[in-house]
Formats: C-alpha cells, structure tokens, sequence
C-alpha cells in the first residue's frame, strides 16, 4: 500500500509538473513530509524526502518537456542563457548540500518558496494574442545572474528551483506565460540533472522508492502538458501562486515548529542538573 501512495503521489506531482512548469518539487516535499504519516505510516525524513525528489524533478521536467515541445512552448536561447549558469551553480550546491543540516534545508526551501510567492502577487498583463518564440526577448545578462543565484539554493535543497525561477521569468524577464512554462521545464532538465548527478554516490537516494515515484510523474507529466495548453494563462498563473503560498506557509510553520522544539530542549534541565 506505501508503494501505491508513493505513485499516486508521483501522479499528482507529475501532472502539476506538466501543468505549471515546475519539476513537481515545491508540492512534492510537502506531500512525502507529511501525507505518509498522516495515514499511519512512519514519517520520511528531510534528507530522504530530498533525494526522493531529486530523482522525481527530473523525471518530471523532461517528461513534461516532451510534452510542450509539441506545441513550440520551449525557447531554446533563453534556456541556455538561463540554464547552463544554473546548471554549474546547482551542481556546486549539491556537492554541498551533504553538510547542510535538515533544519537549515527546510529553512532554505521556505525562504525561496516565500520569495516565489512574493513575485507571484505582481500583476502581469498578457497579449490579446497568444505570443509566438520569434516575438520574444531576453535580457541575456539578467538571465544569467538569475540562473546562478537560483540554482546555488536550488541545488542544496534538491530542487530544480522552477518555483522560483518561473515567477523570475514572468515578471524579471518578461516572458509570456505559456512559453515561460514549457521554457522552465527544459531548463529544469539541465538544473535537476545537476543535482541529481550531484548526489550520486552520496548515499542520498532511495532508489527503489524513487523509481516507483517517477513511475507516476511520467504519466501525470504527459497528461499535466496537455491540459496547460487548454487553460487560460490568467489561471495557470493563479494555480501557481496558489500552489507556492501554500507550501511557502507549511514549510514555514515547520520551521518555527523546530525553532521552539529546539529552545524548549535547549531550556530543558539536563540529567546531571536534575541529579543535583
């Protein structure tokens, strides 16, 4: 039964993959974090859940990817422009991340997602007609700084960081919406493809637990891409922002949980203490 959730989990994840643009990542720590002991099953931890999902984003992106491809979503020069600095700064924090602690991951994940969702509240006009690629332009140097920094957090925490670089190519770099989307899952090839080749080796994945995940974020990825070609561009952007809040807030909560956790522990009497 654990293994049916985990795909249905990965079927859930994929499909907002293929939807939004994200590698699933965002919704996905959140679900590992906290729906299998929410059904009685032992909690997964932080480290774990991040090697999980390592694999997942990018099953997802280059599952979704496929997907946009056949509709001509995917700027291919922004990508690069985009991508490839991302893509060494996310190795380079993966190779770190194994002397990062749990608590300081989840605090990494709830600051980026709380900036996510900040930019997500900027109102963005769109075209009355569906804008074309050859109709678009990019602040090459822009793209550049954005993919470094973002893929520096991106890659300690596991993530491919679309969360946070889809709002940055809205409303930074002034793509349009759909072609920001299918452009965001090409680029999370290359930066969760970094930080998968970053963990390996490190003992960090659960292997067979992943593979049954990415089982069902291949398939929900297909039928995610297909279904955002359908929706409004006004809407995608409000499931998004909804979608980043959201976990943005639970993260955070956690975070302070661990906080008091910690001063309560910190303030408690030790045994010799209560011995004298």
């Amino acid at each position: 039964m654990f293994e049916t959730l985990l795909f249905l989990l990965g079927l859930l994840g994929g499909g907002l993959s293929g939807l939004l643009g994200i590698g699933g990542g965002i919704v996905m720590v959140p679900l590992l974090l906290y729906v299998p002991p929410a059904l009685g099953y032992a909690p997964l931890g932080m480290k774990m859940v991040a090697g999980m999902t390592t694999v997942q984003s990018f099953a997802g992106t280059l599952s979704g990817a496929f997907g946009h491809q056949r509709f001509k979503r995917i700027h291919w020069p922004l990508v690069a422009a985009l991508g490839l600095p991302m893509t060494a700064a996310s190795f380079v924090g993966s190779r770190l991340s194994v002397h990062v602690s749990e608590h300081l991951m989840l605090l990494v994940f709830a600051v980026m997602a709380v900036l996510a969702s900040l930019l997500m509240l900027l109102p963005k006009g769109d075209a009355q007609h569906e804008e074309q690629l050859d109709e678009v332009a990019v602040n090459v140097p822009l793209a550049v700084l954005i993919g470094t920094l973002i893929g520096a957090a991106a890659g300690v925490i596991g993530q491919g960081g679309a969360f946070l670089y889809i709002p940055a190519m809205l409303y930074l770099l002034h793509i349009p919406t759909r072609i920001s989307i299918g452009s965001a899952l090409a680029v999370g090839i290359l930066s969760s493809g970094a930080v998968l080749l970053g963990r390996l080796g490190s003992g960090q994945i659960p292997w067979r637990l992943s593979l049954i995940l990415v089982a069902g974020v291949i398939i929900g990825a297909q039928l995610g891409s297909l279904l955002s070609q359908r929706t409004p561009r006004a809407v995608l952007r409000r499931v998004l922002a909804v979608v980043i809040f959201a976990t943005a807030v639970k993260i955070g909560l956690t975070v302070y949980q661990q906080y008091q956790e910690s001063d309560t522990a910190a303030s408690a009497p030790s045994a010799v203490q209560r011995s004298l």
